[in-house]
């Protein structure tokens, strides 16, 4: 009862979170061309940095490419291709040398940051010579406790990664997340800029105060500042639409508007800077704001996304992590399996398109209809234009026609997300630490009555039905971190979707 009391409650925050933008609506400049789009002339994050231990190598993957990567604590981090150059194998599976230098654990070879050769121990002599036996090094570098990595072969030359404002003001707290999603990058992106699904598959009606409607139209402003470089924003009244269709609805939609602190006119909008950035959120008249979300999506293969976030607020305190991560695997497990369910057949005609020659148009496989998917729209036209050219999107076309897995594999939080949290896994080994010292104390008081009344019955009392109860608690907050959204959750989920947007509608 406890964790589920949590979870409602630190939803409510996220979606207080996500009541504000990154940036003001951009003024129109002129319009994208999307075939401009270069995917290798962008940094892509692939961690928070407080994920990765120091001087310990671990394993990332970018376009179906992977790469191992170092937190060097004081150092600069480094990024080498995930193989080494004498017989391929996988320097992930290595060690840091007490020099810095990544060490193959097959043979022993060493690579500096530059993936320069540093040691072959098989020829101790001038073995770091020759040229050819260096590692393939990757431009990497630290914005915003995001570890960032440069795929293509310009780096030097490129523009930085996109920064939040907020996230350098020392006002603003902010509570990150990761979790690798089994979803494809088009088909995330598209849903994280979807207000419409909140209203159902998150039963959350504050999504609401971000969809339009024929009185409160959606606004998209298209901007490119360079060839390749361009941010899709969209704009709407914050003020709540389908909740406001009925008045029975006047009570809720005042809570709505109470929960999110709404006093004035204010503005949400949802800005995607491709090829990662996302945020949404709301901003007053003056451009300021309290809360926001902002999303990192990173492509890490075909059907394969890592999905990183950061609720930003001018708060007086920090929200534990592994709070947040409590509430925001319960909302990730609403809609997860939903695009899972999605994926094959936007897959599937992808591969007919790659195969046949022909463009695919997603205009022509989605029915839009809402007046909220008018960003959508654009999304789409841009996913048309890059997604056939992201690096070996095509290298295994057959990839494409994977099917839906069930539920245990899609909504599995422990290899998606409690794996890569060291403050996840420190929760739960705690956890789990309690749980067993609660109940061994819970049986300890129990036997110490019945040895001392001589009754089973007198057992129980006060004390070891409390520590039973925290044991179960603790027991309960393990289960948060592994899978635990089976159907039956999801039909109980359904039933909290607000009356006005179901069966009620039958009356009118």
């Amino acid at each position: 009862m406890l964790h589920h009391l949590l979870y409602k409650a630190n939803l409510l925050l996220l979606l207080s979170f996500s009541a504000c933008a990154l940036i003001a609506q951009v003024p129109r400049t002129n319009t994208p061309n999307y075939s401009n789009f270069d995917w290798l002339d962008h940094w892509y994050p692939v961690t928070w940095m407080r994920d990765l231990p120091v001087n310990t190598i671990t394993k990332v993957t970018l376009f179906d490419v992977d790469y191992c990567v170092v937190n060097r604590g004081e150092q600069d981090p480094l990024a080498l291709e995930d193989k080494c150059p004498h017989r391929l194998a996988a320097l992930s599976e290595g060690r840091l040398t007490a020099q810095g230098y990544v060490q193959c654990a097959y043979h022993g070879w060493s690579f500096d940051a530059t993936g320069a050769c540093k040691s072959v121990p098989q020829r101790p002599n001038g073995a770091q010579q020759s040229t050819m036996l260096c590692a393939t090094a990757c431009p990497c570098r630290v914005e915003q406790g995001l570890l960032w990595l440069f795929p293509g072969a310009n780096a030097e030359n490129a523009k930085p990664p996109p920064r939040v404002q907020e996230m350098d003001d020392p006002a603003f707290k902010w509570s990150t997340a990761v979790r690798d999603l089994p979803i494809d990058y088009s088909i995330l992106i598209e849903n994280i800029l979807d207000p419409d699904h909140g209203l159902f598959a998150h039963q959350a009606a504050p999504f609401d105060l971000y969809t339009a409607s024929r009185d409160a139209p959606q606004t998209v402003t298209l901007a490119e500042t360079s060839p390749g470089f361009f941010s899709l924003s969209s704009a709407v009244s914050a003020t709540p639409k389908l909740a406001a269709t009925k008045e029975k609805t006047v009570k809720d939609t005042t809570l709505v508007g109470s929960a999110l602190n709404i006093t004035g006119a204010l503005t949400g909008i949802s800005t995607f800077r491709p090829p990662c950035t996302i945020a949404t959120g709301r901003r007053d008249a003056d451009g300021e704001t309290k809360f926001q979300a902002c999303f990192w999506i990173a492509p890490v293969g075909i059907g394969r996304t890592r999905f990183m976030s950061a609720a930003v607020g001018r708060l007086p305190f920090s929200v534990p992590r592994w709070l947040q991560h409590v509430s925001l695997n319960n909302f990730l497990d609403q809609d997860t399996h939903l695009l899972a369910t999605q994926q094959p057949n936007v897959l599937a005609a992808e591969y007919k398109a790659a195969t046949g020659g022909e463009p695919m148009v997603r205009r022509k496989i989605y029915k839009y209809s809402s007046p909220t998917e008018r960003l959508l729209v654009e999304v789409g036209k841009f996913m048309d234009a890059a997604v056939p050219k992201t690096p070996n999107r095509y290298a295994e076309p057959l990839r494409l026609l994977m099917q839906c897995p069930d539920r245990s594999t899609t909504l599995d939080r422990y290899s998606q997300h409690t794996q890569i949290c060291p403050d996840s896994r420190g929760a739960v080994r705690n956890a789990k630490a309690l749980r067993f010292v609660a109940w061994a104390a819970a049986a300890t008081v129990a036997a110490g009555r019945v040895a001392r009344l001589g009754s089973v019955a007198r057992a129980v009392s006060p004390a070891a039905l409390g520590l039973a109860a925290l044991g179960y608690a603790a027991h309960a907050f393990v289960g948060e971190f592994s899978f635990k959204y089976v159907s039956a959750k999801r039909d109980r989920d359904l039933r909290g979707i607000p009356k006005v947007f179901a069966d009620e509608r039958l009356d009118e």
